[in-house]
């Protein structure tokens, strides 16, 4: 017998996540479960949750465990087909592909979504067993000649004595939906939260009746104790467990044109013609890394993956300005196919973290393009390959603490004015979840939200994960519209599921410094140097601005704790930011201190480990890159690559907190069997479990610091156009006002918006000037703008504003936005922007106070329409406005031109050690971090007219504030000076 398993997936009725349904199931005596969802979206996760339950006793050193053993997952999903609730049972291929087709189907005719070629009407799936709930269904099933039977419920007995007596087929295996009242209580709560609707107005699909029973308790009920009933369960479970879904194996189609080709051959031709153009001397040591690669993928049947990717690439852009990032850009043949552009020869970068012999799963490809670009290119491979062949990956998102509460409260029906209070409350600034516990009314609400988390939400879309089948989709997976996102379909498994089952995910991703670097260019003509990677990275002035950390606004490198980073080490060379460009994440902060003293020789390294000096002699004994753990499990515990890239991967994920205890035991067994001593065993994994929740390879990092020295180049020699480009495209880690202050610290001039010189986006006049872009113009109609631009370009400068209203069609909204915004200042008399509007109308009426009359006026005007100022500096705006302190940010003594052994020679009174400052400051970047006492503080980058400053905030002065610093904030700042490193931060009090 067989039980049928609805969990958290179907959205709205399920309380099971995948572990806890798997253990109702074995509980309740079960060895075979189908997942009876209302798709297959959840049989990825219940499958990988199974498999995990076998490998922990692996890595335990255990047995299988005999409760488990002999334990099958089946397929299976709920539809609903001509008003009747159905199921299906697939027991071939033909019968997979089937359901896959349906379930795709009805979800591009339940929403909008594009049209799909040969999919045709939802129908039910032949190949298939099929389960009707109730007889008109299953009469309606019979008709189409399909293999039916009736799905027997405790609260339909009748129908089930009809169906017996009619001869007809009827299976009774058991649907776990709940198990008990308080189960039931979570299937409401779910329907309640799927409906935007409160708990009393929600009624349950489910009944008591519907809760689970053991097994043999279950088999001992009419009528499913009916020898009938019990011959046609059994052949149901005969049939379907005679086949197995594909699982493990690559899935990946030939790139279009080459159906049939000897893919090999052909990806050896490419890489060799590749190899020789792009290195100038072909030595033995690169012939031997081609060989070695070419080797490898042929054994592994990849030629046709690379083959793709590039086919893809070329098909999208004549000549795209990419960034192939990821494990991928560890191998030289995506070097010769110009799918990534750091040379990993000399780089000296890991191939095994791409691909190895044991590898069972596909490979991961990132290749970025220009942010505003990627949305065409995505949709030029639906074209390409076909949209019944192409889908892009869903995310799955999961509950979490914040959103739990929230739709548990909005499910009880509390007012907004508590669920805002709750919103603070869950941030953790005012007492945190124990405030909220104060309240008697809130603890249902609690216990719903706590049981609610980690359980499925809701869909949504992977930022750029695209995946190609050889034939129609639903042959391997269903698909369904994506949301929010037109002329796209998604998967409904994630990323982890398309790969476990052998889909090849291509990362085809957005990133705005490839927008930045290609629009610097564009304006910089033939000053573009021939070959900007490699001029970049020799530039002395270059690797100057990069040691200072003077990098705002040079991609990946601009954090705070990035230009720290670079100010204490004090090189600017690529091999340093490459390292650097790892090892700031959040779990490493204290190996990072280890690592500045080594480096600098303050603290000799002794490396406790041979194998440490000689894996880990250019970063002084910290791992730094995911390669590094490998590395180590490798030498250390005697792992196979394999395995090692199984702690890789699971540093990564969401459950590495449950998981990672049955990786640090074998890690120590390993490690004890070859005698490593305990010291270096601890040290090693001290350092493995940085790498929890993000962290990166090499071949990334080298590839991103690639982009970072190109865009540092122009910054250092072209930085009117570097801070037009910056700001145009909207991206980075700082909002535009402080891309400003830096441009002014750069000794740029910033000029407001004009109707006569102001194109769309920013754009630097000179090398010494940068023009306000009208796209900054808040409330302006941006079709409005663009025509207004237009025309100028077309027929010339307007001559006053009558003559631009009268060859430019702008709205009232459009026109006034623009005039208060200071576009049209050239023709304001006295610069008043009021009586220049109304002087039209006939002069400005009694009482209307024209503006802006002086600075301060123009400063809070520009903030309303700019989201930024030209004169007045917002802190310097709140000074004079609200009064405060003598002191500026600037006496904090922050600088990114000052080299740091003459700081560090600097006596600390001259520093400003333990001095007290009060000032005005715009908060332009802040991070939020928890302390080993679980409470939190932050790292903020304050801003006034003289200068940046970086400072601290500890718990104590977050809790005497009640609320943390955020971005665009104008605060009142108390603090005093402290050095770290030699570096000053300001302590906020």
């Amino acid at each position: 017998m067989f039980a049928l398993g609805i969990s958290d997936f179907s959205v709205g009725e399920g309380v099971y996540p995948a572990a806890q349904l798997l253990r109702v199931a074995r509980g309740l005596g079960y060895r075979d479960l189908v997942c009876w969802d209302q798709s297959l979206a959840g049989y990825p996760k219940l499958r990988d949750t199974l498999e995990w339950i076998h490998k922990s006793r692996e890595l335990e050193g255990l047995p299988p465990d005999p409760q488990w053993t002999g334990f099958r997952l089946h397929v299976g999903s709920r539809f609903t087909w001509r008003g009747h609730a159905c199921g299906a049972l697939p027991h071939s291929d033909a019968g997979y592909a089937a359901l896959n087709r349906l379930l795709s189907a009805q979800a591009h005719d339940a929403a909008p979504g594009p049209d799909i070629p040969d999919l045709g009407a939802p129908e039910p799936p032949r190949d298939c067993v099929l389960l009707a709930e109730d007889l008109a269904g299953l009469d309606a099933l019979l008709r189409e000649g399909l293999y039916a039977a009736l799905l027997a419920h405790p609260c339909r007995a009748q129908e089930v004595r009809k169906a017996l007596a009619a001869g007809l087929p009827v299976v009774a295996p058991q649907v776990l939906r709940f198990r008990t009242a308080e189960g039931l209580e979570m299937h409401r709560l779910k329907r309640a939260i799927d409906r935007q609707a409160t708990l009393i107005r929600t009624e349950a699909l489910w009944d008591a009746a519907d809760a689970a029973v053991p097994r043999s308790d279950w088999e001992v009920r009419f009528p499913f104790c009916d020898p009938a009933v019990a011959k046609a369960t059994a052949a149901v479970m005969e049939r379907i467990s005679g086949w197995s879904i594909h699982w493990g194996k690559w899935v990946m189609p030939e790139p279009l044109g080459q159906e049939g080709a000897d893919l090999d051959a052909l990806l050896r031709e490419r890489v060799r013609a590749g190899v020789t153009e792009r290195f100038r001397k072909v030595d033995g040591r690169i012939l031997a890394r081609m060989e070695q690669e070419l080797e490898l993928i042929a054994f592994r049947g990849f030629a046709r993956y690379f083959l793709l990717v590039q086919d893809i690439v070329q098909a999208v852009q004549a000549k795209p300005r990419i960034c192939g990032r990821g494990s991928g850009a560890a191998s030289l043949v995506s070097y010769a196919l110009h799918l990534s552009n750091v040379d990993p020869v000399a780089t000296n970068l890991m191939f095994e973290r791409f691909l190895t012999k044991e590898r069972t799963d596909p490979p991961d490809m990132d290749i970025d393009f220009a942010w505003d670009e990627r949305e065409a290119i995505i949709q030029a491979v639906f074209e390409r390959y076909g949209r019944d062949r192409v889908a892009m990956v869903s995310n799955h998102a999961y509950f979490k603490a914040k959103g739990a509460l929230r739709a548990v409260a909005q499910a009880h029906g509390r007012p907004d004015h508590e669920l805002k209070q709750l919103a603070r409350y869950v941030r953790g600034w005012e007492g945190g979840l124990a405030r909220a516990a104060e309240n008697p009314t809130w603890d249902a609400i609690l216990r719903q939200a706590a049981a609610l988390e980690g359980h499925f939400h809701q869909f949504s879309v992977h930022p750029g994960g695209t995946i190609v089948t050889p034939g129609p989709m639903w042959e391997h997976a269903a698909f369904q519209p994506a949301p929010a996102k037109e002329g796209v379909s998604t998967t409904t498994w994630d990323k982890d599921g398309v790969e476990n089952y052998g889909l090849v995910k291509i990362d085809l991703l957005g990133n705005r410094s490839l927008a930045v670097i290609r629009d610097a260019y564009a304006v910089m003509g033939d000053r573009v140097p021939k070959d900007p990677g490699t001029h970049s990275r020799e530039d002395p002035a270059t690797q100057e601005l990069l040691k200072c950390g003077d990098s705002i606004g040079v991609f990946y490198v601009e954090s705070p704790a990035t230009r720290q980073l670079q100010q204490r080490v004090q090189k600017g060379d690529f091999e340093t930011l490459v390292i650097h460009s790892s090892l700031i994440r959040p779990a490493a902060y204290r190996w990072v201190d280890r690592y500045v003293k080594r480096s600098r020789g303050e603290e000799v390294w002794q490396p406790s480990d041979p194998v440490f000096n000689e894996l880990l002699s250019e970063s002084y004994g910290v791992l730094v890159y995911q390669e590094d753990v490998i590395k180590v499990c490798v030498e250390l515990a005697g792992w196979s690559h394999f395995e090692a890239d199984q702690l890789r991967k699971l540093l990564g994920k969401p459950d590495c907190e449950r998981k990672l205890p049955f990786f640090e035991a074998r890690f120590r067994r390993g490690c004890a069997g070859r005698g490593v001593r305990a010291a270096t065993v601890d040290e090693s994994w001290d350092m493995i479990r940085t790498f929890q929740g993000y962290s990166f390879c090499k071949p990334h990092s080298a590839s991103y610091a690639q982009v970072s020295f190109e865009s540092a180049w122009i910054k250092a020699h072209h930085p009117a156009v570097f801070f037009a480009s910056v700001i145009t495209n909207q991206g980075g880690y700082y909002p535009a006002i402080a891309y400003l202050g830096d441009a002014r610290r750069h000794r740029l001039v910033v000029r407001g918006p004009d109707a006569n010189l102001s194109a769309w986006p920013f754009t630097a006049e000179g090398e010494q000037a940068l023009r306000v872009g009208l796209m900054q113009v808040h409330g302006a109609i941006k079709q409005e703008v663009v025509a207004l631009i237009d025309e100028r370009e077309r027929h010339g400068s307007f001559e006053d504003l009558d003559d631009l209203l009268a060859r430019v069609k702008l709205s009232i909204t459009t026109a006034e936005a623009l005039c208060a915004a200071g576009a049209f200042d050239r023709w304001a008399p006295d610069g008043d922007r009021t009586r220049l509007m109304w002087a039209r109308l006939g002069g400005v009426p009694p009482g209307v106070r024209p503006r802006p009359t002086d600075v301060f006026d123009r400063a809070d005007l520009e903030m309303a329409t700019l989201g930024l100022t030209l004169e007045l500096h917002p802190a310097a705006l709140a000074r004079v406005r609200k009064g405060g302190g003598p002191d500026r940010a600037s006496d904090v003594g922050y600088r990114t031109n000052l080299n740091l052994e003459a700081r560090r020679s600097m006596p600390r009174e001259t520093l400003g050690q333990g001095r007290r400052l009060r000032f005005w400051a715009l908060v332009v970047a802040d991070k939020e971090v928890g302390t080993g006492k679980g409470e939190r503080m932050q790292f903020i980058t304050f801003e006034d007219d003289t200068g940046l400053c970086e400072a601290v905030a500890f718990p104590d002065a977050l809790r005497k504030r009640q609320r943390p610093f955020r971005v665009g904030d104008v605060v009142p700042i108390s603090g005093r000076i402290t050095l770290q490193d030699g570096l000053p931060v300001l302590e906020v009090q």
